[in-house]
């Protein structure tokens, strides 16, 4: 038996090289090697407190990610993806020409480190000094409250400064520190969570993962975030604005009226100072009419008046300026407005329909020679005749007023009247019915 195993031997061991040639050939065939690319892998920086640690920064000035170039078996390429890839850059072996060798590990075991090629092979950075400052923080809210109500007062509980470090060229780039906290749909005061943005002086955000952010005392912000205590204040509409008028017209002038437009204005406040109010606010400015012989207007602003209660303000996005005006008329001058419903309508026309303007009075001007009598609308009689009316169109047509004796109008009065021909709709007989 031992002799027929061992006969041929080197026949056998032949035969036995060559199935194994073969295998290999047909398995290139059919599961041959290539290499494949693996763009935009991301490289990882470990240990990069290593150079903080000598007091510095560092900046990576070279692309962040690589191109890996891989060569395996089909099979083997076929079920990679690029997550199954950790390249990383040891700020440990950071070399005096300030670049860092990059590794590579692939997390199936069928792919060794030779078989990787990384382009490029390592990572550029720039050093520079590590800085540390102080910057104030300002408090930005977004949404709204519950209506009625609006911010406030904000306060950051940690502190209104924060410490950040970081490059000294990011550091001297700052513009504005801001802590963002939505207030959307609360309706008391709360305390919210805010967090840390960093802006330039052109107010574009900066990059946060590579600046450090402390409250006041040092202690590192945990992602960055602080809280804020958030106070509601009252809103209350329909509080009468009011002005005071000092001096004396020109002889022979007479102060008529003072109008503020728009006569009321809504604020924000604590309960206490809108209550003080008493329902109207009085502007801080005086409007003063000394030898002053016409009528004018002029612009008020309220902020000007709120600023010495900081309990109130202006609701959001509300006009801070009212027109004042001033009417300032010839003793025994006299200004009246008389609604349209006193106006007698004379011959008018069944068959119109008829619009006027102005739609609600007309103001007329009247003269006493008795510098101190008065009038009133219940004096006066006013008519107009609309004969002229019957055709579609637009008239200007002359109102009729009447005055008591000593009085005399020192202005014409007319009224604008459209004429236009009624609907008509036909009736059960067919025939056309007005409307």
């Amino acid at each position: 038996m031992k002799h027929k195993l061992t006969r041929n031997l080197s026949l056998k061991l032949l035969s036995l090289i060559v199935a194994f040639l073969i295998w290999i050939l047909i398995d290139n065939i059919d599961n041959p090697t290539r290499s494949k690319l693996f763009r935009d892998v991301p490289i990882q920086v470990i240990n990069g407190e290593s150079v903080t640690e000598i007091d510095k920064v560092y900046d990576i000035v070279s692309d962040e990610s690589v191109v890996l170039k891989v060569t395996e078996r089909s099979s083997v390429l076929d079920r990679l993806v690029q997550n199954d890839f950790t390249v990383t850059a040891d700020m440990e072996n950071l070399n005096e020409m300030n670049t860092v060798p990059l590794s590579v590990v692939c997390s199936d075991p069928a792919v060794s480190w030779d078989e990787i090629e990384v382009v490029p092979s390592s990572m550029k950075v720039k050093l520079e000094q590590r800085k540390q400052s102080e910057f104030v923080v300002n408090v930005s809210t977004t949404g709204q409250p519950e209506k009625g109500y609006e911010v406030g007062r904000t306060e950051i509980v940690q502190g209104k400064t924060v410490q950040i470090a970081g490059p000294e060229s990011m550091l001297n780039r700052i513009g504005q520190v801001v802590a963002s906290v939505s207030v959307a749909r609360i309706s008391n005061d709360q305390r919210l969570s805010a967090t840390i943005n960093v802006y330039d002086k052109n107010g574009d955000a900066m990059q946060m993962s590579r600046l450090q952010v402390k409250d006041s005392t040092g202690v590192l912000l945990a992602e960055n975030t602080v809280m804020v205590d958030v106070t509601l204040w009252e809103v209350r509409n329909d509080i009468d604005v009011k002005v005071e008028v000092t001096g004396t017209p020109v002889e022979g002038y007479r102060l008529t009226g003072v109008s503020v437009m728009p006569e009321t204005v809504s604020l924000v406040g604590t309960k206490e100072a809108l209550d003080a109010l008493g329902g109207q606010l009085v502007l801080k400015d005086s409007i003063s009419i000394d030898n002053v012989s016409e009528s004018f207007i002029r612009d008020m602003d309220i902020t000007e008046t709120l600023a010495d209660n900081p309990e109130l303000r202006l609701v959001s996005e509300a006009e801070p300026e009212v027109a004042v005006s001033v009417q300032i008329e010839q003793s025994g001058d006299h200004t009246l407005r008389i609604p349209l419903s006193n106006l007698e309508i004379l011959n008018r026309p069944e068959d119109m329909n008829l619009t006027f303007s102005p739609a609600d009075e007309i103001s007329i001007q009247v003269h006493s020679n008795d510098k101190d009598g008065t009038i009133t609308v219940q004096d006066i009689k006013a008519s107009i005749d609309l004969d002229v009316c019957t055709e579609p169109g637009n008239y200007e047509i002359p109102v009729k007023i009447e005055l008591p004796e000593d009085y005399t109008l020192t202005a014409d009065v007319s009224l604008v009247v459209t004429a236009e021909e009624q609907e008509r709709l036909p009736d059960d007989d067919g025939q056309n019915v007005e409307e």
